[in-house]
């Protein structure tokens, strides 16, 4: 994935940083839907009756926890086409790479599974604190009073699930069948263990880690089926070996001495790249010097300063990192 200086190829390097930027904007976007959706729900929960009140809970959850398990399958389709386009780069297998590059965002996942879990049941979380109540009069300013610090939430891994919330042998909850021992009272709003709600949480992210599969699963065998479908050379085929034109050794010196300058830098234009292809005593292209356009002596700094020479330049910037 890295080019000579341990960094990545600019095109690859490019693509990477627009779809963590892309994945980045979508979990934003989700998480601050999600906790507009948890307060809803935390309100339902509250006018529910007891025994209804697993309804509003799964009926918020659900879409939600679709929604992101989609947004973060679209950012493995968009790794694994750039895993496709970059395997020497990217190693022999798209599928494991593209899944190691979308961890950071599973991580980011799996907290806000258990962040809106609490938020939920409980009206706040670590991200959004309850300051009070407002009571509402027609015709009147209703005020109240803000505290300039914040009381501190608990941390989650503190925090107690409500009894009624815990369920066995259904598919969105993630937990199997227990023995009857083990399973604690749910027909109260006590809190449960903190074994129960851990078991709880951790069921709630199987759930989740199961859609996500699912949702990758069906991208992986698209995207390579697209792949399939593009004409390959026919295996056996002899290949014509390439024409070498007199000139091709300094044009590959050349290229390989601009790949090297821009993998430590790949914006890098004008003088600046000039003076690093002096560096690196890097040779004009054969037909520059052969037609007279560049003289014996001329140094790379030189030439750009020369319109016509400038815009080859720009040219060849070009050809060299197409062509790797």
């Amino acid at each position: 994935m890295t080019g000579t200086s341990g960094t990545p190829y600019p095109s690859l390097a490019l693509a990477l940083e627009a779809i963590d930027n892309l994945t980045r904007q979508g979990l934003n976007a989700a998480l601050i839907r999600g906790e507009s959706a948890g307060l809803i729900a935390h309100s339902e929960i509250n006018s529910a009756p007891l025994s209804q009140k697993t309804g509003p809970f799964y009926r918020h959850l659900l879409p939600l926890r679709k929604r992101l398990a989609s947004l973060l399958g679209k950012s493995y389709r968009q790794y694994f086409k750039v895993a496709l386009a970059h395997k020497r780069q990217t190693g022999p297998d798209p599928d494991e790479w593209a899944r190691s590059q979308l961890q950071p965002a599973v991580r980011t996942a799996l907290e806000w599974v258990r962040d809106w879990y609490i938020l939920a049941c409980d009206g706040e979380n670590r991200h959004v604190h309850d300051l009070g109540l407002i009571p509402f009069v027609p015709g009147q300013t209703a005020l109240i009073d803000i505290a300039l610090i914040a009381p501190p939430i608990p941390p989650p891994k503190s925090w107690r699930a409500p009894a009624w919330l815990f369920a066995i042998s259904l598919p969105l909850v993630g937990i199997g069948r227990l023995k009857t021992k083990h399973v604690p009272a749910t027909n109260s709003e006590e809190k449960l263990s903190e074994a129960h709600t851990r078991l709880l949480l951790r069921g709630a992210r199987r759930v989740f880690l199961w859609e996500l599969e699912a949702t990758i699963r069906t991208a992986l065998n698209e995207e390579t089926a697209a792949a399939g479908a593009i004409p390959a050379e026919t295996v056996g085929q002899e290949k014509r070996p390439p024409l070498k034109r007199k000139g091709w050794e300094q044009k590959l010196k050349l290229y390989g001495a601009i790949r090297e300058v821009l993998s430590g830098n790949p914006t890098l234009v004008g003088m600046e790249f000039c003076a690093e292809l002096d560096k690196r005593h890097a040779p004009p292209l054969f037909d520059w010097t052969k037609s007279g356009g560049w003289p014996e002596g001329l140094t790379w700094k030189e030439a750009w300063g020369k319109p016509g020479l400038r815009k080859k330049i720009r040219r060849v910037r070009q050809e060299a990192m197409k062509r790797r």
